[in-house]
């Protein structure tokens, strides 16, 4: 399973499309947190969530969306995020079928995304 390193992590909150954002960064996690496989969701999470905080970052908040591996939920929840939360990240999906649903169109869209598994 590939975790979000510190390093990575670090990275990506230190790069000049957050520091552009220099009030606070609101980063879309869509991940599967319920039904099968997810396990791997809860460790994407929680790894995400781990990394964040050893960062000692305290401008950056988190909204987080169980895809319950449904395709159809998880373009649903990248739209909302994108429209009603403003997110400048999303990142999460572990499943491939999943991320072809949603990524396309969010990076159609201008908004970054980071994929941890798929």
């Amino acid at each position: 399973m590939k975790m979000i390193s510190r390093f990575g992590l670090g990275l990506l909150l230190s790069s000049s499309l957050v520091t552009a954002h220099a009030d606070d960064v609101k980063i879309g996690m869509i991940t599967t947190l319920s039904g099968g496989g997810s396990h791997l969701g809860v460790d994407v999470r929680d790894g995400f969530m781990l990394a964040l905080e050893q960062s000692g970052r305290d401008d950056v908040e988190v909204l987080i969306q169980d895809d319950a591996r449904r395709p159809d939920l998880a373009r649903t929840l990248a739209n909302e995020f994108m429209q009603r939360d403003e997110v400048d990240i999303l990142t999460g999906i572990i499943w491939s079928n999943l991320a072809m649903a949603v990524v396309p169109s969010v990076t159609r869209q201008g908004t970054f995304y980071l994929s941890p598994n798929a």
